[in-house]
């Protein structure tokens, strides 16, 4: 059913006979509600907490209003900032993008007039319900959307499948942010953009009356952009604040591991060597009145410190 594997062991899923349900081949159980697969509850074993649904499911009916009296209080526009959002995906005409935590789907509207294939999930079936709604009254196409039930720390699909992954508006209450954005970037493949941000005031806003206002209000506006938590396989990455800088947004580019480096590239002057010698080539310490008669004898001899000292070690090792 629309590519979607098992969470816990990212196996192909196959629905039930009755289509009420899709079964993972350990015999995991994720039930459908409405047309909606519901990857949080194991209908096999009891229901585990995920994230912070209580939260959102407590406040679904109040979020939209929420989200309107947000957006005119910071004397900003809805439509355009959203659209802003969209942009920094960089995404093109029929491309796969997930959007998780979509709420009551406002983003998702703006996602599908980009002409794109979009999974959008959320914690709080009750925002999935008014989000569904609201696609409907959007005169969404069914063929471009997937709803789904789904936890960001475990993502019901393969390694690579989307072009892009989305989030805005709950980062700072998932439980464990960085496990969160490497799983969205493990989702999405080499050269993919990830983006997501969430309420936190610049810095350099801090101590304005402006801060310390929305702060009193609302203590998320407290939270500052989690850079520290990004994934090592993030590339081209930028944090940017926008609604008057009360709200952080951090995108990057998933890449493949650590950025690499050119281990062997040899470095000018009196020390020399390469990042490979330097760092991996290191020995146990000498006299301080060695190493200076070390580096006298490898000036007078017109070579680098590690020139030298590799042909010292050579010829000792050599001659024995």
């Amino acid at each position: 059913m629309h590519d979607f594997v098992c969470p816990i062991d990212r196996l192909p899923l196959t629905p039930t006979g009755d289509h009420a349900a899709l079964r993972s081949a350990a015999g995991r159980l994720y039930p459908i509600h409405d047309g909606i697969p519901d990857f949080v509850e194991d209908a096999t074993q009891d229901a585990r907490p995920a994230g912070n649904q209580d939260f959102y499911r407590t406040r679904a009916s109040e979020y939209d209003r929420g989200n309107d009296v947000m957006f005119k209080m910071l004397l900003a526009e809805q439509q355009p900032v959203r659209e802003s959002l969209i942009d920094a995906l960089g995404v093109r005409a029929g491309m796969r993008v997930l959007e998780i935590g979509c709420g009551t789907c406002r983003d998702t509207v703006h996602l599908l007039r980009r002409n794109l294939t979009v999974y959008a999930g959320d914690l709080a079936p009750e925002m999935l319900a008014i989000g569904r709604q609201r696609l409907v009254d959007a005169g969404a196409d069914v063929n471009q959307v997937h709803l789904f039930r789904g936890d960001v720390m475990r993502l019901p699909f393969p390694d690579g499948f989307f072009d892009a992954a989305f989030h805005f508006g709950g980062l700072n209450l998932f439980p464990d942010i960085a496990a969160a954005l490497a799983e969205m970037a493990r989702v999405v493949k080499p050269g993919g953009r990830v983006v997501a941000g969430d309420e936190g005031v610049g810095s350099w806003l801090a101590q304005t009356q402006f801060a310390k206002i929305l702060k009193n209000s609302n203590p998320l506006f407290e939270h500052t952009a989690p850079l520290d938590r990004i994934p090592l396989n993030a590339r081209d990455v930028t944090c940017r604040w926008i609604l008057s800088g009360s709200f952080y947004l951090i995108s990057f580019e998933v890449g493949d591991g650590e950025p690499e480096l050119d281990l062997d590239v040899e470095f000018p002057g009196w020390r020399g060597g390469s990042h490979r010698t330097r760092y991996f080539g290191r020995l146990e310490g000498v006299s301080p009145e060695l190493r200076h008669t070390v580096v006298q004898r490898a000036a007078a001899e017109g070579l680098s410190i590690t020139a030298w000292l590799e042909r010292a070690l050579r010829k000792a090792t050599e001659q024995n």
